[in-house]
This record gives structure tokens, C-alpha cells and sequence, in this order.
């Protein structure tokens, strides 16, 4: 074989790889594949595999059938109370219908700005229908369905996609009104400190007067009982000392004059200077050791 023959055949190698190589593509398990002669579409293959084409009259435009995000920018919306929130969302889609979103989108940059125009919109009006805590309550659900099925309805139909889900990334208020938005706050939150003071105060006097009262009372019950006791105790010495002073007097008198030298000569300093006479000393011997005279 001479040389002429080798390169021969070499030139029809390669132009036999480039033929297949050109007519053939891969589709991967995520992918779809709209096949165009010419431009116009031929075939939407969703099967992975190796597949084959018409070399330059086919071209292949593969698609994600994966779920999709992007993010919408942040709008700043009003509210049915007339407040101003700024609200930032993304949105998950896929596409189902690959033909579809190729004729009417083209691109995946296209069918994302009409979603982003439709969310715009959606949201201004959705928003607008409800009070500023109903975003930051359970009845958020509802709004996101209410955006759901709006996009769905303007958005994923006509471009063969579906629309997965949406979701609020942040609800802020906007910087100019969160000063006023905190000392508003602030406000209620001082008024109900001090109506909460005022109650416990009010509570705390209630308290104090039902205490004193109670004491009041308690205090003249004791003093009642002890008034009482002190009585009853006075009588039944009284009466004692009748009942003693009756059985013998003369023990009896001379008993009450010891307790009256008791009393007056009590305390280690008191002394007595003078002639133990008289009716105080008539139960001490004199000094002939007799009693003194009787009055």
C-alpha cells in the first residue's frame, strides 16, 4: 500500500468520525431535546440516550426539565391598612411542555422576565387586598396560593412551564418608616407598662387596707380576750383571797402586812432608820419581846 492510499484513507476516516459525530447528540436523564430543520421544530425527544440528526440541516436545542429558581427583585407594595412594606420572593418552576417554551419563550431568560412582570404585578394586587399582619401571620399561606395560582394562570400556561412554588425570602418595612414604626411601639409598649403598674399598685392598696383591717380586728379580738381573762383572773383572786381571809383573818393580816414591807422596802438601797412601832411593825417584837400594841 503506498502512501498515497494511507492518507486516502486517512481523509475518509476523519470525515467518516465528523459525519457521525455531527449526526448524532446525547440527551441526559434532566434534558429534553427539540430537534429543528431548518429552523422548524421536528421532533421534542424527553427519552436520555444517544440519538441521531441530519448533519447541518438539524440543529438540537437542549432543555432542563429539572426544577428552576430565580429571585424577583424586591418591590416595596402597600397594604390594605396603608402601610408600606418591601417584599423580596423566588420562584421554583420546571418545564413540562419543552415545545412550548421553545415557541413562545425561546429562552430561559424570556419565560423568567414575564414571570418576574406577572409576580410584580400579582403581588401589587394581592398585597394591596390584605392587612400588613396578615404577611407575617398563618394566613400568609393564603396570599402565596393566591400568587401561585395567578402566576400558573398568566405565566406557566403559555410558556409550557409549571409553576412549582413561591415564597417570601424577606418582609421588611422600609427604612423611612421603621423609626416611626419602633417609636410607635415603644409607645404601646410604655402604656401598657404603666397600665399594668397602675393595676398592680391599685391591687397592691387593696391588699394593704384588707391587711390592716384584718389586723384591726384581730388586735381588738385580742385585746377583748385579754380584758376578758384579766377579769376572770382578778375575780378568782378576789374570791381566793376572800375565801382566805374569812377562814383566818389574823394569817391573812399579817400575810397582806408582809407583802406591804415588801413593796415599800424593796431594792438594796432602802433603809429604814427609826423604832420598829407603829401599826406597820405591830406583828414584830419590841424590844421586850412582845408584840407591839394594836391601834
Amino acid at each position: 500500500m503506498n502512501q498515497g492510499k494511507v492518507i486516502l484513507l486517512a481523509i475518509v476516516a476523519v470525515l467518516a468520525a465528523i459525519a457521525v459525530y455531527s449526526s448524532t447528540f446525547v440527551v441526559q436523564q434532566a434534558e429534553s431535546a427539540i430537534v429543528l430543520r431548518f429552523g422548524n421544530p421536528q421532533a421534542v425527544i424527553d427519552e436520555p440516550g444517544l440519538k441521531f440528526k441530519i448533519p447541518v440541516a438539524d440543529t438540537v436545542i437542549l432543555l432542563d426539565r429539572r426544577v428552576l429558581n430565580f429571585d424577583a427583585p424586591a418591590q416595596e407594595l402597600l397594604t390594605r391598612d396603608q402601610k408600606r412594606v418591601v417584599i423580596s420572593a423566588f420562584v421554583r418552576y420546571q418545564i413540562v411542555n419543552s415545545l412550548k417554551f421553545y415557541q413562545v419563550g425561546r429562552t430561559y431568560s424570556n419565560a423568567e422576565s414575564q414571570i418576574r412582570s406577572v409576580l410584580g404585578s400579582t403581588l401589587r394586587s394581592v398585597i394591596g387586598n390584605v392587612a400588613l399582619a396578615d404577611t407575617l401571620t398563618p394566613k400568609r399561606a393564603d396570599i402565596m396560593r393566591q400568587i401561585h395560582t395567578e402566576l400558573t394562570r398568566q405565566a406557566a400556561e403559555p410558556y409550557g412551564i409549571k409553576i412549582i412554588d413561591v415564597r417570601f425570602k424577606r418582609v421588611d418595612l422600609p427604612a423611612q418608616n421603621s423609626d416611626a414604626v419602633f417609636n410607635s411601639m415603644r409607645k404601646q409598649r410604655a402604656q401598657e407598662a404603666a397600665r399594668i403598674r397602675a393595676e398592680g399598685a391599685r391591687e397592691a392598696r387593696q391588699k394593704t387596707a384588707e391587711a390592716d383591717k384584718q389586723r384591726v380586728v384581730a388586735l381588738a379580738d385580742a385585746r377583748k380576750q385579754s380584758a376578758i381573762l384579766r377579769g376572770q383572773g382578778d375575780a378568782e383572786a378576789t374570791r381566793i383571797y376572800n375565801e382566805a381571809f374569812g377562814k383566818d383573818p389574823e394569817f391573812f393580816d399579817f400575810y397582806r402586812s408582809l407583802q406591804a414591807m415588801q413593796d415599800a422596802l424593796k431594792g438594796s438601797s432602802t433603809t429604814y432608820v427609826g423604832p420598829a412601832t407603829g401599826d406597820f411593825f405591830r406583828f414584830f417584837g419590841n424590844e421586850a419581846g412582845k408584840s407591839a400594841p394594836k391601834p
